[in-house]
């Protein structure tokens, strides 16, 4: 049973780290898995950016993730990392993905 524990504190402290979630709002069982789930899923969102732009320009400007992601929330991005990204965002509306309006 300890294991178990220990597995979920470990989860539970990535969560803190990574997601930016230090304290959970919701004291209802749907608010907590709403809050995490929307955590969860702007991570993915922008680790799938970060990784898109980043594996090509790597070798002019480099920035952690961490680093992108705060840049990116200030509107502060190096003028190569927007131009790449809006370069990604417009190949997948005209592939259907339409997701930014």
């Amino acid at each position: 049973m300890y294991k178990a524990r220990w597995q979920v504190e470990v989860f539970f402290r990535w969560i803190k780290q990574h997601l930016n979630v230090p304290t959970l709002c919701g004291t209802t069982e749907n608010a907590v898995y709403g809050q995490l789930y929307t955590a969860l899923m702007v991570y993915v969102l922008l680790k799938s950016l970060y990784d898109a732009t980043s594996s090509i320009l790597s070798q002019h400007v480099a920035l952690s993730f961490a680093r992108f992601t705060r840049l990116l929330d200030l509107g502060q991005l190096p003028a190569e990392w927007r131009l790449r990204l809006f370069h990604i965002l417009q190949t997948d509306e005209q592939n259907g993905y339409n997701c930014v309006t």
